[in-house]
């Protein structure tokens, strides 16, 4: 014979069911994350100025530096770009390979490595990170106009027109727009 045991909720663990609480709970959050983010974007897309546009993009900025997990990861992003900041390049790419390997669904680790990268002039490293980047956050228009940069340095003009363009779909007032005049003044000279 079968003996069915009651279970009752004084029998299951309070820290049992405070983990499925914060499971639930950061879901939700997560989602309402994302949901946010979506309407950041949309919000850039449609600015009617520049300074409407500089807003939501400070706002998806400081979304894609504070997207790790918990504090802790937040935290070594913050100290990961300030050595970026001060120079301390290869000591900022030791934290954000780091956070790569904890978090490997999190975008803006490997965009930092991307342009740690094209600052030692190591550009189809960056270029390969740049596309891991955008795998995970296709509208990143930082690592769209890193590629922009990149594809100046490697004389691949045409391919930084194509660039901006995409990029500027995202982004209608992004700065590497103004690049534009420039590299069709490269183009026309290279092929003279």
């Amino acid at each position: 014979m079968i003996k069915y045991t009651k279970i009752s909720i004084n029998s299951i663990s309070k820290y049992t069911l405070l983990n499925i609480f914060l499971l639930i709970f950061s879901l939700f959050i997560n989602n309402v994350s994302a949901s946010e983010l979506d309407n950041l974007f949309f919000k850039l897309k449609n600015a009617s100025d520049k300074n409407i546009a500089k807003h939501y993009e400070s706002r998806i900025w400081k979304y894609w530096l504070l997207d790790g997990s918990n504090e802790t990861s937040n935290l070594q992003m913050q100290r990961g770009v300030n050595l970026l900041q001060s120079g301390e390049l290869n000591n900022a790419l030791k934290i954000f390979e780091s956070l790569t390997k904890k978090e490997p669904r999190w975008a803006e680790p490997i965009n930092k490595i991307a342009t740690i990268k094209f600052l030692m002039g190591d550009y189809l490293g960056s270029v390969n990170d740049i596309k891991l980047t955008l795998q995970l956050e296709p509208r990143h228009f930082g690592a769209i106009s890193g590629l922009v940069q990149i594809n100046i340095h490697l004389k691949n003009y045409n391919e930084a027109l194509k660039n901006i363009d995409y990029v500027s779909k995202i982004h209608p007032f992004i700065n590497i727009q103004q690049l534009r005049p420039h590299i069709l003044k490269l183009i026309k000279k290279s092929s003279i």
